[in-house]
């Protein structure tokens, strides 16, 4: 893990050597992922930036072991959320972030975790995969706009909340569930998907900026867009 706050115009991933792309999607699942890029792989990657911005690309490998004594301590974000560590986090208080995430699958399928922390500058996130593991996504920023792009086959809850804020037109396959306190919850896909006892154990993710704008869009996806999300007929599993 590294916490480097010097400038930088991009910030690879530093930990393992190129290793070999997965296997191309197919362009007949309308459902499919981009495949990673072959940069380095990371894992368990902190970056802190107070004053500049945190531009780059990071394809996460949550098999990939970092010995102890080369980890930062835990943060407070992290001790607040029961002290799991995140795969990737990175934080720019006055800086913005710009960057595009692949989480890579585990043959474990333990929980992963992506943070994202921006207070007053702008945060644009590619979500391309987020791997076969639940992924918890949390996404802050206080006062600029935050724009998440997310996985073209990404199903579960999305949590908007922009107290003083707006959130923008969102796509089709979006469905508002409430709207109320400053906190627009949705569901993205088959709400079919959670069963029977409405218990989620998947991926779920949290976008925070109160006093600005939240776009979400998807990778490589288009639609018609509505204010409210008309995302119904993916909720009900019907077509669109």
């Amino acid at each position: 893990m590294i916490v480097d706050k010097k400038a930088a115009d991009s910030d690879p991933p530093p930990y393992t050597p190129n290793l070999e792309s997965g296997a191309p999607p197919n362009p007949n699942d309308a459902s499919t992922v981009t495949a990673p890029p072959n940069v380095s792989r990371c894992n368990l990657l902190n970056i802190e930036r107070s004053y500049n911005s945190i531009t780059g690309t990071y394809v996460v490998d949550p098999t990939l072991v970092i010995p102890q004594s080369l980890l930062q301590p835990l943060s407070t974000e992290e001790l607040e959320s029961g002290g799991q560590r995140a795969n990737l986090r990175l934080s720019a208080p006055y800086g913005r972030i710009k960057a595009d995430v692949w989480m890579l699958d585990s043959p474990t399928q333990e929980p992963t975790r992506l943070m994202f922390n921006a207070t007053s500058a702008s945060v644009d996130l590619r979500l391309h995969d987020l791997g076969n593991a639940p992924c918890k996504v949390t996404v802050q920023s206080g006062y600029s706009s935050v724009k998440l792009t997310l996985p073209r086959d990404y199903v579960g809850p999305l949590s908007l909340r922009s107290k003083y804020g707006s959130v923008g037109p969102l796509p089709e396959r979006v469905a508002t569930l409430s709207d109320a306190g400053g906190e627009r919850r949705c569901f993205v896909g088959d709400l079919k998907a959670m069963g029977n006892d409405g218990l989620w154990t998947g991926s779920t993710i949290e976008v925070t900026a109160p006093y600005s704008k939240i776009t979400i869009e998807f990778i490589g996806d288009h639609p018609e867009r509505s204010s409210w999300g008309s995302g119904w007929k993916s909720l009900l599993g019907l077509s669109a």
